[in-house]
């Protein structure tokens, strides 16, 4: 893929994004600097070459292309906007502007338990602080922040000071800059990734996040950063660490080069397609923010502005929407080429449409945009009710979620519950276990979901080659497991005595209490949920099994019933030092009424 893959099409969707953002959001969300030879002239506004391009690949093929990723230049850029027929004109920066580099890697332990590591890492990277609560201490760095964050909830991490001269620690520190890229580190693997948005130094900042340690030290070297991708699958450490030529275990935050991280970058996770966050207020032109409810009210309401005879043609649309929610789930973009969304959407009409109903996915890919929730680029407003085929295969627009709809549908609440509503408002007539699964989303059938491998249990056929009397055969496989927090499951464990909270047992196996620690929000895909113990309940085996099954929930009064039928089993034990996240039990509760509406 290169340059020749980039669509009008895309561009212009890149252009509409650049519009909503901002240059310099938009530039900083996707890791570029600002154009020094050629711009982008588009309706009378300026726009940064390398960076529509990059996004425009992202929408016109699915791949995003990095600063560094054109070999040819800025002049090939042009070509190629100008072989689309957009006007290029030489850019307005000044000759002093930065030179635009490549990410470097920083490594960034996260500490364990003794240095309150996992908690702060939660409080401050996964949760975000809100900056109305440190604003007071923040100075100068009030308004850059309120920049950068315009949803008022800054991801922030920070280093101790150091009064060594040049080790690993100090270098990293003094080279460090914005745009690179940091992964943060915890029991010999990496956890998470983010991109450096912002660099400051503040002890009156550090002690009001995190507090000070037993040296009365604090962390007053803070990092501000971008979207926090947490791995679903954490990436062993050692072989990228030796690549590195970085001591094994990582004891210090440390940094390398951008050409070291190419070299690295293979053993990394796959990084997730960027979902825009909400523009900021002080740009032009900015649609309302559209909330949660509002997304899910629209999702319910789908085609209700037309003739209620078209409701065969609503239940295609809600075959599409569910579609783009489940490439939300799996980290695609959220626009795409008509001919992906052809290749995607054509088989489930066919397969799950009306019967009877002529499969024309192009009145999806134009009509949805009645929804609110979906747009279309590439292709004139008054193409007619359905773009017709043979404009949309010359054309080669894009279509997808909005960015308001996309970024809401990251949050695996909001996107379950837009599940929900596509399967009990507009898709009751058809086998839903069967349709989540071929969009790839059948994790929703248990609470634990997808695990990796062969963790889900299922046994494999074995062979006449391995068929034989003795001793079962052994099979070598390779595999990749979640990694849990063992210490957070012995303290739930601890906490409760042992004792199921739904029935109050306390089993005995060789002669020591046995219970089991049950996550609330699982950890396979797609709940993606956090091993913390504010996600975990101490339960026996059968209720273990039968809370994961989806066959026990906990309502909003704390009673445990039957998901099937809402019978009580009585109130959930709770116990002071165990606190249960309410989101997490929201979460459960809405898995268990797609359970009800899928086994009907």
């Amino acid at each position: 893929m290169g340059l020749g893959d980039v669509t009008r099409a895309g561009v212009l969707a890149a252009v509409a994004e650049c519009q909503q953002l901002g240059r310099e959001t938009f530039r900083r969300r996707y890791g570029f600097g600002r154009a020094k030879t050629y711009e982008l002239v588009w309706n009378g506004n300026r726009y940064d070459s390398k960076a529509i391009v990059g996004v425009a690949h992202l929408y016109s093929v699915g791949g995003l292309l990095s600063a560094d990723d054109f070999s040819g230049g800025a002049r090939t850029v042009a070509h190629r906007l100008r072989t689309l027929g957009f006007t290029v004109e030489e850019s307005s920066a000044g000759a002093d502007e930065p030179e635009q580099v490549a990410p470097q890697i920083v490594l960034q332990p996260r500490g364990g338990s003794r240095v309150r590591g996992p908690q702060n890492f939660a409080k401050s990277v996964r949760q975000g602080v809100p900056i109305a609560d440190i604003k007071d201490v923040l100075g100068e760095q009030a308004d850059v922040l309120m920049a950068l964050y315009p949803d008022g909830i800054a991801r922030l991490w920070g280093s101790t000071p150091t009064t060594q001269v040049n080790n690993e620690k100090v270098r990293a520190l003094r080279d460090r800059r914005v745009g690179d890229d940091v992964f943060f580190y915890a029991e010999n693997h990496f956890i998470a990734r983010a991109r450096i948005l912002h660099l400051f130094d503040s002890p009156h900042v550090a002690r009001r996040v995190w507090g000070t340690d037993e040296d009365n030290a604090t962390w007053e070297h803070i990092m501000a950063l971008g979207e926090v991708e947490e791995f679903p699958t954490r990436a062993p450490a050692a072989p990228i660490l030796r690549r590195l030529d970085v001591r094994v275990p990582l004891r210090s935050l440390t940094l390398r080069s951008a050409e070291n991280y190419r070299h690295v970058a293979h053993l990394l996770p796959a990084r997730r397609q960027p979902v825009l966050p909400q523009p900021s207020t002080s740009c032009p032109a900015v649609p309302s923010q559209l909330t949660a409810a509002e997304l899910l009210d629209r999702i319910g309401s789908l085609g209700a502005r037309r003739r209620s005879e078209d409701t065969a043609s609503d239940h295609h649309r809600s075959l599409a929407l569910l579609w783009a929610v489940s490439r939300i789930a799996a980290g695609q973009p959220r626009l795409a080429p008509w001919s992906s969304f052809r290749a995607g959407v054509g088989p489930l009409l066919t397969e799950f449409g009306v019967p009877g109903l002529k499969v024309v996915p192009e009145s999806s890919f134009w009509g949805l945009q009645d929804s609110g929730l979906w747009e279309v680029h590439g292709i004139e407003s008054d193409a007619g009710p359905i773009a017709q085929t043979e404009t949309l295969d010359a054309v080669r627009p894009v279509a997808g979620l909005t960015p308001a709809s996309a970024e809401l549908l990251q949050d695996p609440l909001t996107r379950l519950e837009a599940v929900v509503k596509l399967c009990s408002t507009h898709l009751s007539d058809v086998d839903q276990r069967a349709l989540l699964s071929r969009v790839g989303l059948a994790g929703y059938e248990t609470a634990d979901g997808l695990l990796d491998d062969d963790e889900d249990g299922h046994d494999q056929e074995i062979t006449d080659h391995e068929r034989a009397t003795g001793p079962t055969a052994r099979r070598e496989s390779t595999s990749s497991r979640l990694v849990r927090n063992t210490a957070i499951a012995r303290q739930v464990k601890d906490v409760h005595g042992h004792a199921c909270q739904v029935c109050g047992t306390s089993l005995q196996y060789m002669r020591r209490p046995y219970s089991q620690a049950a996550h609330i929000r699982g950890l396979g895909s797609p709940h993606d949920g956090p091993d913390e113990l504010q996600n975990l309940l101490c339960l026996c085996p059968n209720h273990h099994v039968l809370f994961d099954g989806l066959e026990i929930y906990v309502d909003i009064d704390g009673i445990v019933r039957q998901t099937h039928g809402a019978d009580s089993l009585g109130r959930l034990r709770r116990h002071v030092d165990h606190r249960i996240g309410e989101a997490y039990l929201q979460y459960h509760r809405t898995l268990c009424e797609l359970s009800r509406l899928t086994k009907k």
